[in-house]
């Protein structure tokens, strides 16, 4: 049971700013009917933005790559995203800005939408899975890019990584690694994985991984602390004799694995683990990287 209230929020609806409570579009929405549609994953420490320009070029190329037009520009849904911000109140939060199709008649052709649809949420969001280490399975679900809708395109549409994380919990354990048409690992069911090996961090290609920006901030600082990184293929047998493994998100953070398949792995004593982590946390605080959501 969810004890998640949204009453006292303020979510942004098509030109109106509404109680969450009271936040509503139709069941006739094309979103809703075939999640077709576009969303983006942002945070606020601190009461600023993190990287919120990196996050608007994904979201407008996820657009782009669906034929769905964003109704605001960047400038526009970056102050709406702010407004939303104040409004409710917050100085951390998971912010989700969300495009779709649109109402419409019912059937796929989405020349039967006359606009889309644009929702802002922002919301107290904790660290999506937690701060212990994680317990990961290898899935059996297929992460389908490159031969479907592409690992850029951040859709509205992830019934593969739900199945993939039902896996993993009817085996008592935290998440599922998703591998792509090759046997390749992927990524997480909404992360973007790393592993040491040899010393080296290592982390798959975006053939079938979204390019993440968390995932992008660690592979900026990896060389700033003397930390070699690769993005290659990763072998999901590799995973077993890593010397590290984390997953990386918007909503996750920096997050340890324990163990894969049953595999005991000693992340949390790795020390590019903690250099990581603590460089994350600091470019979290760096200016250069944030947009503050009250102007001025």
């Amino acid at each position: 049971m969810s004890s998640f209230d949204p009453a006292g929020l303020t979510v942004y609806v098509d030109g109106d700013y509404v109680d969450g409570a009271d936040a509503r579009i139709s069941i006739f929405d094309h979103g809703v009917l075939y999640g077709d549609g576009v969303f983006e994953g942002m945070r606020v420490f601190g009461g600023s933005l993190f990287r919120p320009h990196d996050h608007l070029a994904r979201l407008r190329r996820s657009a782009d790559t669906i034929g769905l037009e964003i109704p605001l520009s960047g400038a526009g849904l970056l102050e709406v995203i702010r407004e939303v911000v104040v409004r409710s109140g917050l100085e951390d939060a998971h912010v989700r800005p969300i495009v779709t199709r649109g109402f419409g008649w019912p059937g796929i052709d989405p020349w039967r939408c006359d606009r889309p649809t644009l929702v802002v949420t922002a919301y107290p969001f904790p660290p999506m899975l937690g701060t212990d280490p994680l317990r990961l399975l290898i899935g059996s679900v297929q992460r389908k890019a490159p031969r479907s809708v592409g690992s850029h395109v951040k859709s509205l549409n992830y019934l593969d990584a739900i199945i993939a994380k039902q896996q993993a919990k009817a085996g008592g354990l935290d998440d599922a690694v998703m591998l792509d048409h090759l046997g390749a690992v992927a990524e997480g069911t909404s992360t973007n994985l790393f592993m040491v090996a040899h010393g080296v961090l290592v982390t798959p290609t975006t053939r079938a991984a979204l390019p993440g920006i968390t995932r992008r901030t660690i592979i900026e600082l990896a060389p700033e602390l003397g930390i070699p990184v690769v993005e290659r293929d990763i072998w999901p047998m590799e995973l077993y004799a890593a010397e590290a493994v984390f997953l990386t998100g918007s909503g996750a953070g920096v997050v340890p694995v324990a163990e894969v398949d049953g595999r005991p792995i000693g992340t949390a004593e790795h020390p590019h683990l903690a250099a990581l982590a603590d460089g994350y946390r600091a470019r979290t605080r760096d200016e250069r990287f944030l947009v503050p959501v009250r102007p001025g």
